[in-house]
């Protein structure tokens, strides 16, 4: 890879720090890394990228290649070269508010995620079209799926009858408890999309890692000044089960084992638990009424 990276972008890396398909080298002082992108809307990432770093915000820099092109295809495969800003401090729930606050200056629909009617209604009827095809081959799968596919469709049906938020945001795919800043600053994982994603989704990444979350939650609502509108869609994203699927897809990718659910599996009664909590906070006589959690409140 040495040789390529030379080739592509008159860039010497003496030593390079290989991962599967990911190559961590310093050149002058400064740190680069290569990694394969396949995003379609790379450009948009790009000049979205491009724009952050004008603006003084903290992001990695996407380095053009010798033809001046974003990817540089590389025995076959999509690469981008970044160079990195290294800060192995963890994510923290304030990192990601502030990171959210962004100022987005440029229009960039392609990167918008915020109908998540469609997209979970999608993804759903294609999961169930894979099991329904998969036989016996994951009994773990087989036995668990139908109960997630219900918190999916609880959380869907909840975003349906909710008015929809124009409150749109810097955000991320995935972020994840654990992950350090430097995993904050990666363009190739920034999306646009309501500013609540990002903290649902390390809320449950925290959850599932053991943190006591329920805390961190009750002050984000309180601090957040989150209209009632977004309070809502904050407990249907909770709803929807992501942290079962991401580890779904895995393990029909190859990447995982089955058994890997078993951890998710067996915190259903106090993932339940912590949705009736967050759904107690929020309820006011505007919030819609949820069956699922009333009766769990009864149980």
């Amino acid at each position: 890879m040495k040789n390529a990276i030379s080739y592509y972008y008159n860039i010497t890396a003496n030593v390079i720090h290989q991962t599967g398909k990911t190559f961590k080298f310093t050149n002058n002082g400064e740190n680069y890394i290569l990694t394969t992108c396949e995003r379609e809307d790379i450009d948009d990432i790009y000049e979205l990228s491009y724009n952050l770093i004008k603006q003084g915000v903290l992001c990695h820099q996407i380095i053009l290649n010798n033809s001046n092109s974003i990817i540089t295809n590389i025995n076959n495969s999509p690469y981008i070269l970044m160079k990195v800003l290294v800060n192995n401090d963890k994510i923290t729930i304030n990192d990601i508010i502030n990171f959210n606050n962004t100022i987005i200056t440029v229009k960039l629909d392609n990167l918008r995620r915020d109908n998540w009617f469609n997209l979970w209604c999608n993804k759903v009827d294609y999961f169930e079209y894979q099991v329904n095809q998969m036989g016996k081959k994951y009994p773990i799968i087989r036995e668990s799926f139908s109960y997630y596919i219900g918190l999916a469709e609880i959380g869907i049906s909840l975003f349906k009858n909710t008015n929809k938020s124009e409150k749109l945001s810097l955000s991320h795919r995935r972020i994840l408890y654990g992950q350090s800043l430097t995993e904050l600053y990666n363009p190739i994982n920034l999306i646009i999309d309501l500013r609540i994603r990002d903290a649902c989704e390390y809320f449950k990444s925290c959850f599932f890692n053991n943190i006591d979350v329920e805390p961190i939650i009750s002050n984000y609502l309180y601090t957040s000044n989150l209209d009632e509108t977004e309070k809502i869609l904050f407990l249907s994203r909770m709803l929807y089960p992501s942290y079962y699927f991401d580890v779904y897809e895995q393990i029909i990718d190859g990447k995982l084992d089955e058994i890997e659910l078993k951890k998710i599996i067996n915190k259903v009664d106090e993932y339940e638990l912590l949705l009736r909590n967050i759904y107690s906070l929020l309820k006011n006589n505007n919030f819609p009424e949820i069956e699922f959690l009333n009766k769990a409140h009864l149980n």
